[in-house]
């Protein structure tokens, strides 16, 4: 068995995967509603980064939240998880990627670059959905449209 084999394989390495969706999933329905606990400020935050600072905000929230339930129940995943790519590289450099030398603002930029990491090990795993399916319990499976 050299390191390059797999640990798992056949049906065991479906669930994983699907496991591995789900959570991804619940992970972005997260991010959308939570949106909905601060909004003004939200809206202010996106409005100091982009224009149209409220419609990018009713967008995220809409699409973040849908797309994570399209990808608990597994539909169109491929699909979800190709805008999640571009979603996360591009929130990822626009909000969070932030290099400042400044002693004073040290930590405030190692949180956003903690943030633009995260997003960017997102990305790095929607591409792996993308790449090899939704896994199990998914409804692509039974309409065999991912």
């Amino acid at each position: 068995m050299s390191l390059s084999s797999p640990i798992v394989t056949g049906q065991t390495a479906q669930n994983l995967i699907g496991l591995a969706r789900i959570v991804m999933g619940i992970a972005f329905v997260w991010y959308g509603f939570s949106k909905l606990y601060f909004i003004k400020g939200t809206i202010a935050f996106v409005s100091a980064k982009l224009p149209m600072g409220e419609f990018v905000f009713w967008f995220a929230m809409v699409v973040e939240a849908g797309g994570g339930l399209l990808l608990i129940v597994g539909y169109a995943t491929r699909w979800v998880s190709a805008y999640y790519v571009f979603h996360c590289v591009f929130t990822g450099f626009v909000f969070h990627f932030v290099l400042n030398p400044s002693p004073l603002m040290a930590f405030p930029s190692r949180i956003q670059m903690d943030h633009f990491f995260a997003n960017l090990v997102l990305a790095s795993g929607f591409l792996i959905v993308m790449a090899i399916g939704p896994g199990s319990w998914a409804i692509d499976n039974k309409s065999k449209t991912s």
